[in-house]
This record gives structure tokens, C-alpha cells and sequence, in this order.
């Protein structure tokens, strides 16, 4: 492949990329949003939290030996720390090191 063919290949993604993220904000820049806008917005991060819980849950062999019990507890530590500090990242983060910490040594 010649150097002006990635290159140009590079600048149309990078220019269709850039129409598609503007045209939202040129389309709705003087009309206030919707209401089902509004409720998309307020709602999605819990909505994007509620689809991971389940894909992350999905190929847990619930009948054997674990149990799943290092799943739920990280569930559970999510879901504690959330609600007791209101930071996702401090949640996530310590889900995930709890989660880690049970699979590789203790479970």
C-alpha cells in the first residue's frame, strides 16, 4: 500500500467520524430536549451498569464449586460502596480487586 492511500484512508475516518459526533449538536442546538431525552440521560449510566452486571454474570456455573461466590461478593462490594460514597471508579475499582484477590488466592 502506498503512503497517500493510508493517509487519506486515515483523514475520511477521522472526517466522517468528526460529521457524526457534530451533527447531534447542530441538529438540536436550539430546541430543548425531549422528554424521552431527558430520561435517557438521566437514566443510562444505571442502565449501562444493570447490562454489565448481567453479561459479567452470564457463564457463571452457579451448580459447582464456587458457586459463583466470588461474583456475588463482588457484586455486593460494588453495590455497598456505591451506595455508602456515590463513586463509581471507588466501586469498580474495588469490585474488581476483591473479585481478583478471591479468584487467584482464596476461591
Amino acid at each position: 500500500m502506498e503512503s497517500s492511500y493510508i493517509i487519506g484512508s486515515i483523514a475520511v475516518a477521522a472526517i466522517l467520524t468528526y460529521v457524526t459526533r457534530i451533527i447531534p449538536f447542530l441538529l438540536f442546538r436550539t430546541r430543548e430536549p425531549s422528554p424521552l431525552i431527558k430520561y435517557i440521560e438521566l437514566n443510562m449510566p444505571l442502565m449501562i451498569m444493570v447490562i454489565l452486571v448481567f453479561y459479567a454474570l452470564k457463564d457463571v456455573k452457579w451448580e459447582r464449586y464456587p458457586y459463583g461466590l466470588a461474583e456475588i461478593i463482588g457484586v455486593c462490594v460494588a453495590v455497598l460502596l456505591h451506595v455508602k460514597f456515590k463513586n463509581a471508579l471507588l466501586s469498580i475499582f474495588a469490585a474488581t480487586l476483591v473479585y481478583m484477590i478471591l479468584i487467584q488466592k482464596i476461591l
